[in-house]
């Protein structure tokens, strides 16, 4: 094939990526998954998938109840990030802005998760009126989360002057750190409200499980495991601020109606779908999916700080100073390694990065998400127990597919970016996420 044959090839190609990725994509999923929410509701409950049952309908304005809960929330997040305290700098962006946020995180997660619990006392009936509300809670959820996403469309489409078609720009969003009354709105949307109230309703659901008194064993395997897991999430937050996920997505539909809507649906699902149909494990099997889960928690939680350790280092004084081999941090009793990797970012600026290839990075490229599938196989599959693993594990089997198209679209923005030292890195660590097979 000529030289000029391949470049007709790939600029076809790429004409039929652009078409797939700003025409096909946003309205596809803007109709799916705004449409699945209250089927999931629905199937959770053990009502009919109907769209357009009229009750369901009813439940998409909400209540008074549902705008309570909703409100208080929101407001109640935006205060964790309005209060002094400690600010984390995250990595920089293409353009060279490192975005501020506030490192409160753990404290934010302990200070609601006791309240919540510790309003039960005054207001006993309060989990069952939240799983009865459900419905009404995510229809005023997705009502606010619209609302943000259009004024992000045309706040940022005023600031930045995308070109892009406009329901791309509403879908995947225009701006990487827009503000909103001060706060950053990812840090907002993805951490102080929707992981925040995936906490709350897991609380919540399982609480109404133990009222009810069936299936109580695998509730709360399931639940420790949840919390333990988002426990984990907020201790590491600052952490989370140096991922790709937040670094590289937009604030838009994509992101933003996800964390608010789409996390309290699906990421809750297994623990809403017990309360209607209970798990039938026993409580032996129970204790050992609990330990076992508990140990994959952990052993992403050590995947996470190993690479939160060499970026500390990387970016301290010290080594920029030119104290590298003396400062250099361990991991496995070893002195970490790496591979330089150079890259230009957006102003034409060169600037230094590297690729760990010590510990448990040395071993998989993706080792975290991983064990994140493991940990999420073991506090789905006690709803499967006596219901079969579909729809009750639903959330597993999402993530699952979600993960492994993440590691594709992950690689190719570090192939993008690193260019040769990502190839030497795939030599340095070849499997992805399982090593000798994957």
């Amino acid at each position: 094939m000529s030289r000029k044959q391949q470049q007709k090839g790939a600029l076809e190609s790429n004409t039929f990526y652009n078409f797939v990725r700003f025409k096909v994509v946003p309205p596809l999923f803007l109709l799916l998954f705004t449409g699945a929410v209250q089927v999931l509701v629905s199937i959770g409950r053990g009502q009919s998938p109907c769209p357009l049952d009229l009750n369901q309908c009813k439940s998409i304005c909400g209540n008074a109840f549902a705008w309570k809960f909703v409100t208080f929330s929101i407001f109640w997040a935006m205060v964790g990030l309005w209060v002094p305290g400690k600010t984390f700098i995250g990595p920089a962006t293409p353009e060279g802005y490192r975005p501020p946020y506030k490192a409160n995180g753990f404290l934010y997660y302990t200070v609601t998760s006791i309240s919540f619990i510790l309003v039960q006392l005054i207001f006993p009936d309060l989990p069952h009126l939240i799983y009865e509300n459900v419905p009404e809670i995510l229809g005023c959820f997705n009502i606010v989360a619209f609302a943000l996403c259009v004024w992000l469309l045309f706040d940022g489409r005023r600031k930045k002057k995308s070109r892009n078609p406009l329901l791309y720009d509403f879908y995947r969003g225009c701006e990487l750190h827009p503000k909103l009354f001060g706060c950053d709105v990812k840090q907002l949307t993805n951490c102080r409200i929707g992981l925040m109230l995936w906490q709350v309703l897991v609380i919540a659901f399982v609480l109404t499980q133990w009222r009810n008194g069936d299936g109580v064993a695998g509730a709360m395997t399931s639940a420790i495991l949840q919390t333990i897991y988002l426990a984990k999430f907020f201790h590491w937050e600052t952490g989370y601020f140096n991922t790709l996920d937040i670094t590289y997505d937009r604030a838009g539909y994509y992101l933003c109606w996800g964390c608010l809507v789409w996390v309290p649906v699906l990421y809750t699902f297994h623990s809403y779908h017990q309360v209607a149909f209970p798990s039938t494990m026993s409580t032996g099997t129970a204790n050992v999916a609990l330990l076992l889960g508990i140990a994959c928690v952990l052993v992403n939680y050590r995947i996470d700080y190993e690479k939160q350790v060499f970026a500390t280092w990387w970016n301290s004084k010290e080594r920029k100073a030119g104290k590298g081999s003396d400062s250099r941090p361990r991991l496995w009793s070893r002195p970490v390694s790496f591979i330089p990797a150079p890259y230009v970012d957006a102003t034409g600026a060169a600037r230094e990065s590297a690729l760990l290839t010590s510990g448990c990075w040395g071993v998989a490229r993706h080792g975290n998400y991983t064990f994140e599938l493991l940990c999420t196989f073991f506090w789905t599959v006690p709803a499967a127990f006596g219901h079969g693993p579909i729809p009750s594990m639903l959330y597993f089997f999402f993530l699952l597919a979600l993960l492994v198209h993440r590691v594709y679209r992950d690689e190719d923005k570090c192939q993008a970016k690193y260019g040769p030292a990502w190839h030497k890195y795939t030599k340095a660590v070849p499997y992805r996420m399982i090593p000798f097979i994957y």
